[in-house]
This record gives structure tokens, C-alpha cells and sequence, in this order.
């Protein structure tokens, strides 16, 4: 067993690291998830640790309790608070025992064995049989099989899901980097959407949709930044009232439900841990959900009385891109098929037209001299701007703000200088003079200014990256892949990994 997990308690150090043995030396156990009175056991049993984790407490819990290695695990399950999947050795046994509350936890079973792990991915096309573990579950795992049970010790018959419905594309690439791979596929996965959406159609019940009166959508992240085009894609072509939430403000605020509205709750690995609470808060309270992911089988669908797929594929590298790029384009579909409009045939000719274009090197040199970036535009533009700066926090560890042009003057000018960069993302006609008094305001105080834009020689003072013409409620997608690739590239030059960037996990399944 073993677990390359995200620090949550004490620092990263060998200590700290999984497997974790029990004092008496029967037990090794490997954790995801928190045990949140962790403190309150480990004063309860005085143990003797050695390391600063929960993970540590909750092995000795278990060697504490009484009966066989099952009994203890749901003895001491019983007894922990929190979210945890468990994989638990006993010494002397060619077993791995199971636990599942709140985190995720999947067993596959194969002619070669059997295998467990939190994320479906992993398994490939090498096992017959996929199960999902539920909360409360244990489960047993040897060679040639795996017994499930209740916190009642009674068995349980579990069905496997369906293969076909996951998506095990080989891993094999010619880059390098998985990051890179995947900006390179986006322009795959809007054709593999459409065609999901318009040729083999997608099992969504729109008529019943189509009666509510406003939508609220909740998300964390780079799903957020999605849940902010996708709810300007419904407000403009359904003209319904749509909001849009952090999934870590949503679950502890004073929300005024409303029987009304469809909550929308948006992750592609659904196992957000805080866009999970928040669903079960609005599914508890009897209000409607509708669930936007790209795993079919994961906790956040068990709150959904509607479910809009996403078709990425299989995302390796933490830092999102071809996700983000397929939840604006399943909005945009979704957005779509509720008004009513046609317009299967201009997302035709985009998905069959659009190709991805990598930055050139005289762009990449420029940027590489700031370290003060700030990514401006103005209505969906300043959607592209967050994301594009998140994406270059995540992997190059630049201090970068995305932030509406017209917000400069508030405040943030205060910063600008001749060491700063401005990076101003223009597709929208109406909103070319706004964005070019804002860009003149910049550089009258220094700044060095870079477009991105459709149109040509947007700012004459200005060295631009050129964007391919689309319709404009299309250029949000446009715009974000040159900034994918400028995070790319910074990480590369700084030589940093632009798959695995420090304190982040692919999938946040705590809060």
C-alpha cells in the first residue's frame, strides 16, 4: 500500500509520510481524507507517535479496539470524525482491509488480482470488474477477489459499473510533459463533445430544466472560472437569472434556497470535497441539483437529480486545462439546448476550424522578463483573465492578479510601474475602447502591455498575440490556450515541474 497524498497535517518530511505503523507494529495503514478530532483521540489514548498526522492516530485507534482486523476498522471508524479512505495491512496477512467515509474509494477486480485506489484512472483496461465503495462500507481485498461489508459486519453484493463509460485512453505520448499533451488535445475533446452532444446525444431531460426560473452555480477553482462563463452563456441566450458561487463560501452561508432555481455544482473529478458538501446541503434541504463532471461513477453524481457529462478524458497534470476548456463548452451546449436556439451549426464549424496555436518564442522571451504580471479584460474576457492568471500561480509560482480592466483605477494602479506586465485579453467589439483607455492608463505609468486579440493591431504600442476569428461567445475557449501555454512555458524556464506543482493535488477530496 502506499499514498502520495497532499500535507494536511505537520510538514512535509519523512515522519510524516505514508504508510503509517501502528506502536505495536501489526498494523500499516495508508489515508486519504481528515480525521477532524484527531486531537481529542490522540489525548483520549496517549499515544506514543512519532509523527504529526491524523493518519498516525487513526492506525493506533485501530490497534486499540477489540475482535479481528475487521471489527477494529469499523470499531475505530465509528469512533474517528471526518472524511477518510483507509487501506489497512495486518502483519502476517496477505490481505488489504478497507474503509470508506466521505473520500473516495474504488476496487477493481482482474484475471492478475485486484487493485484499490481512490480514482478509477489508475486502473486501466488491465481488470474485469470496477466497484464503487459507498460510505459506511469495509471491504476486504485478497488475490483473487474482494468481500464487501456493512458497518454491521453483514456482506454486502455490490454490481459493477460499466467499463465503457470510462474513458482509458492510453498514456503512452510523445511530450514530455502530460501538461502540454493536454493543451494540445483541446481542440479533440470540443469535436469528441460535440459529437457526444449532437450525434450519439446526451440523456438530460431539458423539458423539466427548461421550468425552472433561475440557476445558481457552485464550484471550486478552475470549475469556478468555468461556472462564470457558463452562467453568462444562460443569463445572455436563455435570459434567466443565473448566479455563480465558491463552493467554500456556499456551504457556510446564510443561502436563501429556492425551490425555483436548479443548483448547478460543477468538478471534473467529482470529489471536490466542498462542492460535494454543498450539493448535499441543497439536496438535503429538498431543493433540485444538477451535477457537471467528467467521471460518471463519483460521489458528487449521488446528489444529482440531473447529470450534465463533460467529456475530457482522462486529465493527468494538476494544473486543469482540456477540463476547463470541455466545462465552458458543455455550458455553452447546455446554455444552448435550454433556450431553444439552433446553434448546432456554428459550434460545427468551430469545433472542425479551431486548432490549437503554441506561442512564439519572441512573445515567450518578452513575458520571461516580469515577475509582476496582471492579466486584464472586461466582461468574458475577465473570465479568461482569472483562469489564465491561476494557471500561471499554479506552475510557475508567479504572484499574478487577473482582474476587470475597468478596476484599475480602484486601486491597482498603485502597483503598476515599469516592471510590470500587463497582459490585456480583447475579443469583444463593443468593449474595444473601454479595454484601450485601460491599456493607455497602464502604460502611462510604465507598464509593458501585451494583446490578445482577434482583431488587428488591437494597440499599436503594443506587441499582440493574434487569436484565430470566431463568434465572439466562442473566444472565451479561443483565448485561454495561449494563456495555458504562457503557464507552461514560465514553469519550464523557471525549472519548476509543470505536472506536479508544490501544495496542490489533482483532486481536492478534503476541505
Amino acid at each position: 500500500i502506499g499514498h502520495t497524498r497532499w500535507a494536511t497535517h505537520g510538514s512535509i518530511s519523512e515522519a510524516n509520510a505514508h504508510p503509517h505503523l501502528s506502536v505495536d507494529g501489526q498494523f500499516a495503514i495508508v489515508h486519504n481524507g481528515i480525521i477532524e478530532n484527531f486531537e481529542e483521540l490522540k489525548q483520549r489514548y496517549n499515544f506514543h507517535l512519532i509523527s504529526e498526522t491524523d493518519t498516525e492516530v487513526f492506525v493506533n485507534l485501530i490497534s486499540q479496539q477489540n475482535g479481528d482486523v475487521l471489527d477494529k476498522l469499523i470499531a475505530a471508524s465509528d469512533v474517528a470524525r471526518g472524511s477518510f479512505s483507509i487501506a489497512l495491512l495486518h502483519k502476517g496477512e496477505n490481505k488489504i482491509y478497507l474503509a470508506k467515509q466521505g473520500s473516495p474509494l474504488m476496487v477493481a477486480v482482474g484475471k492478475n488480482g485486484c487493485m484499490v485506489a481512490s480514482d478509477s484512472s489508475v486502473f486501466g483496461n488491465d481488470f474485469d470488474d470496477i466497484f464503487c465503495m459507498e460510505d459506511g462500507e469495509f471491504a476486504i481485498l485478497e488475490k483473487n477477489g474482494v468481500t464487501f461489508f456493512d458497518k454491521n459486519k453483514q456482506k454486502i453484493e455490490k454490481t459493477p459499473i460499466l467499463r465503457e463509460l470510462f474513458d482509458f485512453d492510453e498514456q503512452n505520448t510523445q511530450e514530455k510533459y502530460f501538461m502540454l499533451k493536454e493543451i494540445k488535445e483541446q481542440s479533440a475533446v470540443l469535436r469528441k463533445t460535440y459529437f457526444k452532444f449532437f450525434s450519439q446525444g446526451v440523456n438530460i431531460d431539458i423539458q423539466a430544466i427548461r421550468k425552472f426560473k433561475s440557476f445558481h452555480l457552485v464550484a471550486c477553482g478552475t470549475a469556478y472560472h468555468s461556472c462564470l462563463m457558463g452562467a453568462r452563456y444562460i443569463q445572455e441566450l436563455c435570459k434567466k437569472e443565473c448566479k455563480v458561487t465558491i463552493a467554500s463560501e456556499f456551504r457556510y452561508s446564510d443561502n436563501l434556497l429556492n425551490k425555483n432555481c436548479l443548483y448547478i455544482f460543477v468538478s471534473q473529478s467529482g470529489e471536490t470535497a466542498d462542492t460535494i458538501a454543498s450539493a448535499k446541503l441543497v439536496k438535503d434541504s429538498g431543493f433540485s441539483v444538477m451535477c457537471v463532471t467528467n467521471v460518471p461513477y463519483c460521489s458528487l453524481n449521488n446528489y444529482a437529480d440531473y447529470i450534465l457529462p463533460t467529456f475530457a478524458g482522462r486529465e493527468v497534470a494538476v494544473a486543469s486545462t482540456k477540463a476547463y476548456t470541455a466545462q465552458v463548452f458543455t455550458l455553452l451546449i447546455f446554455a444552448s439546448m435550454l433556450s431553444g436556439k439552433d446553434m448546432q451549426e456554428k459550434l460545427k464549424r468551430f469545433v472542425l476550424n479551431f486548432e490549437i496555436a503554441l506561442l512564439d518564442d519572441k512573445i515567450l522571451q518578452e513575458i520571461f522578463k516580469y515577475k509582476k504580471i496582471f492579466f486584464i479584460g472586461r466582461g468574458q474576457d475577465y473570465f479568461t483573465c482569472l483562469e489564465g492568471s491561476l494557471k500561471l500561480k499554479e506552475i510557475a509560482y508567479i504572484n499574478c492578479l487577473g482582474i476587470p480592466a475597468g478596476e484599475l483605477k480602484h486601486g491597482t494602479l498603485a502597483l503598476i510601474d515599469e516592471d510590470t506586465l500587463i497582459i490585456a485579453v480583447a475579443t469583444q467589439e463593443n468593449l474595444k475602447e473601454k479595454l484601450i483607455s485601460n491599456i493607455l492608463e497602464a502604460k502611462s505609468r510604465g507598464a509593458k502591455v501585451i494583446v490578445l486579440s482577434q482583431f488587428e493591431n488591437f494597440f499599436k504600442e503594443a506587441l499582440q498575440i493574434n487569436l484565430p476569428q470566431f463568434d465572439e461567445f466562442l473566444m472565451p475557449i479561443v483565448s485561454i490556450v495561449p494563456l495555458q501555454h504562457l503557464a507552461f512555458e514560465y514553469s519550464i524556464k523557471l525549472g519548476l515541474s509543470p505536472d506536479k506543482p508544490r501544495n496542490l493535488a489533482k483532486s481536492v477530496t478534503v476541505e
